[in-house]
């Protein structure tokens, strides 16, 4: 999936949002969802993809891309971020870095993190609130 902040062309950035089957532990070369949203922002950059609308995006190699891969963390996915050169986030639920040559922020998250990420977001807005979050 390909997101954007509105209908202005040229882009200002490129969002990449890979969601995967949980559990799914087939990340071999061929089904990395990393190569997957670099060779997306790789289509992207080079004007080959259309907006929702049926436009075409024009090329543009300056945008900043951010890659973002929804997926659980099973052995086969943690070795392509291991081969990706990511590093691994430190409640240990994720991955992160920066692809030099595709010049693209790489998230990956599981599924779990996800969850936690949003259930404290939405404590803090209860508590604020004075609502129970639970």
């Amino acid at each position: 999936m390909l997101t954007a902040e509105g209908e202005t062309l040229p882009l200002s950035s490129i969002v990449v949002v890979e969601i995967k089957r949980p559990m799914r532990n087939d990340a071999s070369e061929d089904k990395d969802p990393i190569l997957q949203s670099l060779d997306y922002v790789k289509r992207v950059r080079s004007g080959g993809v259309l907006t929702a609308s049926g436009r075409p995006i024009p090329a543009s190699q300056d945008s900043p891309a951010f890659c973002c891969i929804l997926a659980d963390l099973t052995p086969t996915l943690v070795s392509r971020c291991e081969y990706a050169n990511l590093r691994r986030t430190h409640d240990g639920l994720g991955y992160f870095g920066f692809n030099e040559s595709a010049k693209a922020y790489i998230e990956v998250m599981s599924f779990d993190r996800l969850i936690n990420s949003a259930t404290e977001r939405n404590r803090a807005f209860f508590d604020k609130l004075g609502l129970p979050s639970s």
